[in-house]
């Protein structure tokens, strides 16, 4: 049977002072951006990352918690960026549509947070995802977020992305198809022998 890890993996993993880091590799329609859970660039695989933790407080995003896909369960990140500016609402907004359905694959890196290297295990891919479309949420005259997920690839199984779970559209997507029409409905099957 095949590992993930090696012994030497292991043993580092399993050091006092090691902690993970989330990367994202984003398709924006500016062009990639590669950010990283933490603060300052790092240069990982041959690439520079960004982070998108702000030391300062003045814009603060924040990173839900990731799930590992399983049984009813569909894996997504949901990510929320407060104390956004209005000229950034405003170009969030101009892109809007253009976000939905790009790619964004996901990573992890373990740091050892006494030296601040990197394990040399390198990064893991979680996922590839898309990105959903931006919601913006207003409260009062100050308070702006931008929320938006990070959808895996078990997100939407059944159906494309940005589809309805609704009987119509499961016709659009496959004609033909009446295995909605009976949700929430009592079903009387007979079997004949």
């Amino acid at each position: 049977m095949a590992t993930l890890f090696s012994q030497a993996d292991r043993a580092y993993l399993r050091r006092p002072h090691i902690s993970r880091v989330w990367f994202a590799l984003l398709d924006l329609p500016s062009g990639p951006a590669r950010l990283h859970s933490g603060a300052g660039r790092v240069k990982i695989a041959g690439a520079e990352w960004r982070g998108i933790t702000d030391p300062g407080g003045s814009q603060l995003v924040s990173i839900g918690a990731v799930e590992e896909p399983r049984f009813g369960v569909a894996a997504k990140i949901d990510i929320v960026i407060a104390g956004v500016n209005v000229d950034f609402l405003r170009s969030v907004k101009t892109v809007a549509r253009e976000l939905e359905g790009r790619r964004a694959d996901v990573y992890w890196c373990a740091f050892d947070q006494e030296t601040a290297q990197p394990w040399s295990g390198g990064m893991k891919k979680l996922w590839p995802g898309k990105l959903s479309s931006p919601v913006i949420r207003w409260a009062g005259t100050g308070i702006r977020t931008i929320a938006f997920s990070i959808e895996g690839p078990w997100q939407s199984q059944s159906y494309q992305f940005g589809g309805k779970w609704n009987p119509a559209d499961q016709r659009r997507r496959y004609p033909g198809d009446k295995g909605l029409d009976f949700i929430g409905t009592k079903i009387q099957e007979l079997i004949r022998a």
